[in-house]
């Protein structure tokens, strides 16, 4: 069983049959993804879907208007990808940026019709885990049982790679202030993940951190500390040192392959990066397993894929 924990879908086309401008050049509908899946035998994947309100900060620095692709990146078409693809995809939507309103009552929405859990970018809303805006969904989930991915988007705030906030968008630029480095983060994460541990988080780009062994076993000494805390692979270099030390110090048993597909692996990128973690030597059977699938299921906690019917 093949589980890729990250992957964004985003409509081909708009109403005008404009192609999408978030991602351009690559194939990034549903259809393009499950053929993929189909040549590189992976079985299933998390659908992370958010609103442009939910990336603003991207977009701008992207030069992407949040009007021009507000018709290929939306629930509704999640919604539809999710109803055409029922057996494929467990739903993981965001939609949750305080420019698009009251954040709860979406996600408990969400979750009524069948989401897997909530994907949370704090830092693209100026916000930390431990900010009162977001309580309120942490203790959703643990009532209903989701599960909780959280992108600390540490790679974003000018401090692996030193950068002056006055020079970041808004978002991070804040968030920036406020920490001075991975362990200050972190101390704004802990308190969350030790308050919640009916709930399961998945941390997103293994901390999002430059990929290096010192960074990773950083971060793998942290996902070890709590036994609901796991992390994907999404954007990393599955080829790397740093997967071997975040491996041994979290444990195979926490670590999630991941792509952030459309933004990588596309083609036999995707191939490639299975073989990587599949290379004779390098972990045995039973702990790529873990990570190529196993860990994801178990981080699901029993949730099935698709929505209610």
């Amino acid at each position: 069983m093949i589980l890729d924990t990250h992957v964004h879908l985003v409509k081909p086309f708009d109403s005008r049959g404009g192609p999408q401008a978030y991602s351009p050049g690559n194939p990034t509908g549903a259809e393009d993804y499950v053929a993929l899946m189909d040549a590189c035998g992976v079985d299933q994947a998390f659908f992370i879907s958010w609103s442009p309100e939910d990336i603003p900060s991207d977009l701008s620095g992207k030069g992407i208007a949040v009007e021009s692709v507000r018709e290929t990146m939306n629930r509704e078409y999640a919604l539809e990808v999710m109803r055409r693809f029922p057996k494929r995809f467990y739903w993981f939507p965001c939609h949750l940026g305080p420019a698009l309103g009251d954040a709860a009552a979406m996600a408990r929405e969400n979750l009524e019709l069948g989401a897997a859990g909530l994907k949370l970018v704090c830092s693209f809303w100026g916000e930390l885990p431990d900010d009162q805006r977001l309580l309120p969904l942490y203790d959703l989930a643990a009532a209903r049982g989701a599960g909780l991915i959280i992108d600390t988007s540490f790679w974003y705030l000018g401090k692996d790679q030193p950068a002056d906030p006055d020079t970041l968008p808004p978002g991070h630029r804040e968030v920036a202030r406020r920490v001075s480095g991975f362990q200050d983060y972190l101390s704004h994460l802990r308190p969350v993940v030790s308050a919640h541990r009916g709930v399961n988080f998945l941390l997103a780009h293994a901390g999002a951190r430059s990929f290096t062994p010192g960074h990773a076993a950083e971060v793998g000494r942290f996902i070890r500390e709590y036994p609901h805390l796991f992390a994907d692979l999404a954007a990393l270099p599955t080829d790397s040192p740093a997967l071997d030390c975040l491996v041994e110090t979290a444990g195979a048993d926490r670590i999630c392959f991941g792509t952030d597909w459309p933004h990588f692996a596309q083609g036999e990128a995707m191939r490639r990066a299975l073989d990587h973690v599949r290379r004779a030597g390098r972990f045995t059977a039973a702990d790529a397993a873990l990570i190529l699938g196993e860990n994801a299921l178990r981080f699901l906690g029993g949730h099935d894929p698709g929505l209610r019917q």
